[in-house]
């Protein structure tokens, strides 16, 4: 059957050739190009009874090329080549879903599931070979978050500059929850500075007052919530106020040592240095003094000196912080 419509298609074809070449025009001209036009549908014709799956737009080619090139065109056309073997002809919809099967990611079968809400088993879980930083940077949305809180909990410095992190986060998500646990852990430290304001108001000329919230000042920029030039106005409130204080309550050593740690984390390294030394002997032996002794000698990356401050701390019967305790085992 295909070869009798190929052969049909040949003997239209080289009448209507043979009735436009050798006429002057009239009706054999007419009739020549109606064979053309025949041929070209035969062409079709043939192209669809070797290509059962012949879609539209190859139909509508075979046609287009049978009427447009004379002679070889519904010859040549019927030919169309046939798809290679076991590739089945696919629509718009079927490609777009292999498409998004292809770009879905893949979830792995030992996915570990995510928090319950008991946060010291599910960050024990989820961190027991990355750190809280490894988490922060390739968690999950779910995973940072529930990090974020315990962070928050934890409370320590380091731990609130990895909060901080965050805010940066190329996620909204995570950039908000991260303002939101700094803005939660903030409030504590605001309504104890405000309750000192409220206390100092009422006793304008008290000693106690003004070294309440110098404390409360200091230990807010300590935090770590802050950027450095937030901390650093905290930290420049705490040692004025502290210094008011120290005018106030004489010989008492709190001022001095919150006035010597303040200018410390400010960099004033000498200011800080020589308050500590107007200190009586007895009160530079006080834990409180060694310990802001080792922050300005760290400070400075003068590691003999702190590491002389820990013996120091220890001797007078108080812990060394985890920092400095680190810093025992390091020889420089």
């Amino acid at each position: 059957m295909l070869m009798l419509r190929v052969a049909a298609t040949a003997v239209a074809e080289a009448a209507a050739f043979a009735l436009v070449m050798t006429s002057e025009g009239g009706l054999p001209f007419a009739l020549g190009l109606l064979l053309h036009v025949l041929a070209a549908v035969l062409g079709r014709a043939a192209a669809r009874r070797r290509r059962p799956d012949l879609v539209q737009v190859e139909s509508d080619l075979v046609l287009l090329a049978g009427v447009g090139i004379p002679l070889f065109g519904p010859l040549a056309a019927w030919a169309l080549p046939r798809p290679p073997a076991g590739e089945a002809p696919e629509n718009a919809h079927e490609v777009f879903s292999q498409y998004a099967d292809h770009v879905k990611p893949v979830v792995p079968d030992h996915e570990r599931t995510l928090f319950t809400g008991s946060y010291e088993k599910d960050m024990a879980r989820e961190l027991d070979v990355e750190s809280y930083h490894e988490v922060l940077v390739h968690g999950t949305t779910d995973q940072k978050r529930s990090a974020l809180r315990r962070l928050a909990e934890l409370g320590e410095a380091k731990h609130f500059r990895l909060i901080r992190q965050c805010l940066v986060d190329p996620e909204h998500e995570v950039r908000l929850y991260a303002y939101s646990e700094l803005e939660r852990a903030s409030r504590r430290y605001e309504e104890e500075i405000a309750q000192r304001a409220k206390e100092l108001k009422e006793q304008a000329e008290g000693g106690e007052p003004l070294l309440a919230i110098a404390r409360a000042y200091f230990e807010y920029a300590a935090t770590g919530i802050h950027d450095e030039q937030m901390a650093a106005w905290y930290y420049r409130s705490a040692e004025q106020y502290a210094g008011i204080a120290r005018r106030l309550l004489g010989d008492e050593p709190e001022p001095v040592w919150i006035q010597a740690r303040a200018f410390g984390r400010l960099g004033d390294y000498d200011r800080a240095k020589a308050l500590l030394h107007e200190l009586s002997e007895a009160q530079q032996s006080l834990p409180e003094s060694c310990l802001a002794r080792a922050e300005l000698a760290y400070a400075r990356r003068d590691f003999l000196a702190a590491r002389a401050e820990c013996t120091r701390l220890r001797e007078a019967g108080a812990e060394p912080p985890p920092w400095l305790s680190a810093l025992e085992g390091k020889r420089r």
